[in-house]
């Protein structure tokens, strides 16, 4: 498989610190500023939505490439292991779930 360049993984990095960093302070904000009750639903989707944004244009690029440099095959590859990877996500947290619940 071929590795994500620098392009790719600044998308991805951005990605993880708008959701792990940006967004929970964002959501701790709009209750210091008392947004949360009314607005919490906009907020949270908002949040989502730059995320995938971000996320998605670093795993665009991705995947772009490697059709480009490995043709059809090693895009099906690389979505199967990026599928994979969102199913073990998934997994993990639903177990972090239900032992915390």
């Amino acid at each position: 498989m071929i590795s994500p360049n620098r392009t790719e993984m600044m998308w991805l990095a951005l990605g993880l610190v708008w959701f792990f960093l940006v967004s929970p302070l964002l959501m701790v904000l709009s209750m210091q500023l008392g947004l949360w009750p009314k607005m919490s639903f906009w907020i949270v989707l908002i949040c989502f939505l730059v995320w995938v944004l971000l996320t998605r244009v670093g795993l665009s690029l991705y995947s772009l490439r490697v059709a480009r440099e490995m043709g059809m095959g090693g895009l099906v590859v690389t979505v199967i292991w990026i599928g994979l990877a969102i199913l073990l996500a998934r997994g993990l947290l639903a177990a972090f779930r239900s032992v915390g619940g």
